[in-house]
Parts: C-alpha cells; sequence; structure tokens
C-alpha cells in the first residue's frame, strides 16, 4: 500500500468515526479475545489459550468474528446506541479479493430503531463518505449513490430466477427450480435430498446475486424465516420473514443489518440448534455461553448493522479488491 492510499484509509476511518460521535452513538473497544462465541455454522473461528502463570492451567480463548458477543451485552444492560470500528478474524477465508482471515468491520446499533431506521442512517452515512454529485456528466460513484435501490428478496427471485419464494413453501419446489435453471449437482447428492436453506442459498449465489444491478447500490431485503437468523418476523404472501437487508455494490456485499430478535426464549433455541451443528461439523468448535440468552430478558427494541470496512474502503477508492487498501496482507 502507498502513503496516499494509507492516508485515504485513515480518512475514511476518521469520518465514519465522527459521523457517530456526531449523532451522539456511544464508541465501544471491546476485547479481540473471548471465552465464548456466538455459534454461527456459517463461519470458522481461531483458537488460541491463555497460559496461567506459575500453573499447568491452559484456558481456551477465541479471536472473535464479529465483536457482537460483547456489544449485546453492553446494550442489554444500557440501552445506548453504540458503534464500535474493530478487527474481526474468521479462520479458513481466502486471501485477496474480497476476503481475508484477519479485516475491519464497522457494527452500529440503534435503540428503539428498525431495520428501515437503519437504512436510512446508512444512506445518511454513504453521503458523508462520498464526495458531492457533480452537477453535470457521468457520476463516477452511481454504484454507491444513495438512495439505495430497495428489492425485497421475494422480488429479486421472480426477477432473476423466474420464481417467487413465496411460491415454493417445500424443498421440492426449490429443488425443481434448481434443475430448471441449470445448477449442477452432484449424482451422489441430488437436489431432492436436500433441506429448503441449502437450495435458496445455491439459487441466491449462483442466479440472483449475479444479475443484480451494478450501477446503482442495491438493498435485498426481507429474508426468507426458513433461514435462522436474529431478525424480528413478519407474514406476507402466506410466508414468514426476517426483517433484514444486505448491502450490494458494484456486485459487492457490504453489509448486513437486522432488527434485532428480542425474545430470550427464540435466541435461547437458536443457539442450541446453531451450537449442536457446530459442535457436529466445524473445524474448530467453540465454548459457547449457556446463559447468553439471558441477556435478552431486557433487550430493547434496536436494530444492527455489520459492515466490512476494507470493502467500503476499496470500492469509495476506486479498486475491485481489499487487497490494494489492506496495509499489510498475511
Amino acid at each position: 500500500m502507498d502513503l496516499e492510499t494509507l492516508q485515504f484509509r485513515a480518512q475514511i476511518l476518521q469520518k465514519i468515526r465522527q459521523f457517530f460521535i456526531d449523532k451522539n452513538f456511544l464508541e465501544l473497544d471491546t476485547p479481540a479475545l473471548s471465552r465464548d462465541l456466538i455459534p454461527e455454522t456459517c463461519l470458522e473461528v481461531f483458537e488460541t489459550q491463555y497460559h496461567k502463570p506459575w500453573s499447568d492451567e491452559k484456558i481456551p480463548l477465541y479471536l472473535v468474528p464479529s465483536p457482537e458477543v460483547y456489544i449485546k451485552k453492553i446494550i442489554s444492560k444500557y440501552k445506548a446506541d453504540v458503534f464500535q470500528l474493530s478487527k474481526c478474524y474468521r479462520n479458513v477465508e481466502s486471501v485477496g479479493n474480497i476476503h481475508s482471515p484477519e479485516f475491519t468491520m464497522l457494527e452500529y446499533y440503534k435503540m428503539d430503531a428498525s431495520y428501515l431506521d437503519t437504512a436510512a442512517m446508512t444512506e445518511e452515512l454513504f453521503e458523508k463518505l462520498l464526495p458531492p454529485k457533480p452537477d453535470t456528466g457521468t457520476d463516477p460513484f452511481s454504484y454507491m449513490r444513495p438512495p439505495f435501490l430497495r428489492l425485497r428478496m421475494d422480488d429479486a427471485f421472480l426477477k432473476y430466477a423466474g420464481f417467487k419464494l413465496s411460491d415454493c413453501p417445500k424443498p421440492e419446489d426449490l429443488a425443481r427450480h434448481a434443475k430448471e435453471l441449470g445448477l449442477e449437482e452432484s449424482p451422489d447428492s441430488p437436489f431432492e435430498t436436500w433441506p429448503w436453506d441449502d437450495l435458496y442459498e445455491a439459487i441466491l449465489v449462483s442466479v440472483v446475486e449475479p444479475n443484480l444491478p451494478r450501477d446503482v447500490p442495491v438493498m435485498l431485503m426481507d429474508y426468507p424465516a426458513l433461514v435462522p437468523c436474529l431478525a424480528q418476523e413478519f407474514e406476507k404472501d402466506g410466508m414468514i420473514w426476517k426483517e433484514r437487508w444486505e448491502l450490494y455494490c458494484n456486485g459487492i456485499e457490504l453489509s448486513n443489518c437486522y432488527s434485532e430478535e428480542t425474545d430470550s426464549q427464540k435466541i435461547k433455541e437458536y443457539f442450541e440448534a446453531e451450537g449442536k451443528a457446530k459442535a457436529q461439523f466445524a473445524k474448530i468448535p467453540h465454548k459457547i455461553d449457556e446463559n447468553y440468552y439471558k441477556n435478552f430478558e431486557t433487550f430493547p427494541k434496536c436494530s444492527g448493522n455489520a459492515m466490512g470496512v476494507d470493502r467500503l474502503i476499496a470500492l469509495l477508492s476506486g479498486h475491485k479488491t481489499i487487497e490494494s487498501v489492506l496495509p499489510f496482507l498475511l
């Protein structure tokens, strides 16, 4: 990385920090190590050990894949608008393009807010980070310029895959569409044997995401509840959906936002299900706090968003990969 890019990176981090400070958000600085983590089967973690002095005792510790495990404890206790810029760590990640085992994340939570409120605030953040729109000629940042195109997941599947998710409540429905779309399947694992969420993910990644517009920012909204996550639910067109959006700019996924789940029993059940799968299939199983759900017995209504800062800086600086904006490569 040259000095000019290093300075640009520093300026963006400063602008992000100032944006939230001006809105009276509390900046957090939570630990990078934890004795336990939120179970997420979609990612792998790094494990290390703390060797106690003058003792043979070794305590397993984990590098956090996001600061969420700590942030939600603070929200439960203080009910404050918060943000954090932090290093995060995910194992079994490729290096280069848009992935790195160590990366910078922006995570922010607003109290008494929904995912729609956070969408509006994220548009405001982008306006602060982008240069002014030119009065004439082509806008070189049109692919990031608010307002974002808001597209419901059901409508995205209809537009790009030719069917609505709300018409496909069963795995066999998606299996049929996956075959019609020409997705590759293994003779040892035909689509008819796949669960609903795996079929959905395959069609999303292979057909829907590659066809999203790249000249405008796209907010893909309202995810099917058949794909578990800790977001609030609502019903529409005979199907249950999650109040969730993900933001894409120039084909790159930038952030993931929820109206946060506040039902402690649902969170307990989610932890149990994900924890069981994690223990069975993860390359690096980790400890899970069995009492973590109790934080949500006093959890306020709020919305949270997690954004990949390296990807954001790459897009703002006109680069196609994060390699160009990381001070050091692993």
